[in-house]
């Protein structure tokens, strides 16, 4: 069974493989916050830009700045089997 990590930004070991299907659990981190209110769970995979340095969060709801993400949230994250279906 996969384990929850905290997502770490600075190192690439500590995020997940670009391009896997990852599960993300966001907690609110401003109990004040208007718009960041409660807890949030998203599947969906990391890419980088054209330069190969800005990583992006591709989900249901479009694309996201991960960076920006973790200024509101806790986040989260472990990896998620693909659905293959019968």
């Amino acid at each position: 069974m996969n384990t929850w990590k905290r997502l770490d930004l600075r190192k690439k070991d500590q995020r997940p493989k670009v391009d896997t299907l990852v599960a993300l659990r966001m907690a609110p981190n401003n109990a004040r916050a208007t718009f960041y209110r409660s807890e949030e769970y998203q599947i969906g995979h990391f890419i980088l830009d054209r330069d190969g340095k800005k990583l992006w969060w591709v989900h249901s709801h479009g694309t996201s700045d991960p960076a920006r993400l973790k200024q509101h949230y806790d986040i989260w994250w472990c990896y998620v089997e693909p659905f293959i279906g019968i």
